[in-house]
């Protein structure tokens, strides 16, 4: 018998137009009934997790920025915080000064931008978060480090830039497309899936009995370690590679139809 599903949110929970379809309500809830975990693990900070959360009427944990932090429910509390060095987030800054993308920074629960564009606005949307510039904030006098970095530009551009981004940070970092217009970097010790082992500690849930469903590069850990891997049909072909079921796409409700194929059986 599972006991978690994790879901990522974009390409996955969420249909095309960023809402939950409305066949996934009503199987969200039947695995809520059964005392099933449904964990929302996204790159998203917990500011743009919330609505969502409340929606479903989840009492359930939360993993947000990629793995970076983790909160047993929504009032807390925070299990794990892990954020990149302050010599790795002054190199990705500097990274920027080839690409000359927008950067969107989190540090401290707070959104930072480059500059206050149609972008970063864009960006700052999605969690409702006031941004503020990056001109305010001196990493090298900062006691800790930025959660994550995201580079915000057009598809072709975060296309044509990906894999030199990639290659070009040291071990230390991970950057990954989240969404085809943004390029993310953060700490290489955090993932999705370490997230989900914590959670299992926490909640003495093994492996085994956790469902993981995505469709991204950043989801691709957490469908390896799950004892379930999902992926949705419109996720990326290296993370569809993985899985063990391949669900429908995500505007026609991929969380409901592994639910009603793994759960209602």
């Amino acid at each position: 018998m599972y006991k978690l599903i994790a879901t990522d949110l974009d390409g996955t929970l969420l249909n095309d137009e960023g809402q939950i379809p409305k066949n996934t309500y009503g199987a969200v809830a039947y695995a809520n009934s059964l005392g099933i975990r449904f964990v929302l693990c996204t790159g998203r900070p917990i500011q743009g997790v919330m609505k969502l959360y409340d929606d479903l009427k989840l009492d359930s944990p939360i993993v947000t920025n990629n793995g970076a932090m983790v909160y047993l429910n929504k009032n807390g509390p925070l299990i794990l915080n892990q954020t990149m060095s302050i010599e790795d987030g002054s190199f990705v800054l500097k990274l920027n000064e080839e690409y000359k993308c927008t950067v969107c920074m989190w540090h401290d629960q707070k959104l930072y931008v480059s500059e206050l564009n149609d972008q970063a606005y864009a960006y700052a949307s999605i969690t409702g978060i006031i941004p503020h510039l990056l001109g305010e904030i001196d990493l090298s006098k900062c006691m800790f480090g930025p959660t994550k970095f995201v580079f915000c530009d057009s598809l072709e551009k975060i296309a044509s830039i990906r894999d030199k981004a990639a290659n070009a940070v040291p071990d230390t970092v991970t950057a990954v497309t989240t969404r085809p217009y943004f390029l993310e970097f953060f700490s290489s010790s955090i993932s999705k899936a370490f997230a989900l082992m914590k959670i299992g500690e926490a909640l003495d849930i093994r492996q085994e009995e956790m469902i993981a469903v995505g469709d991204g590069c950043n989801d691709m850990e957490m469908i390896r370690y799950a004892g379930l891997g999902v992926a949705c049909a419109n996720g990326d072909p290296a993370v569809k590679a993985e899985a063990d079921y391949i669900a429908c796409t995500n505007n026609e409700g991929a969380i409901a139809d592994v639910i009603d194929k793994f759960i209602r059986k």
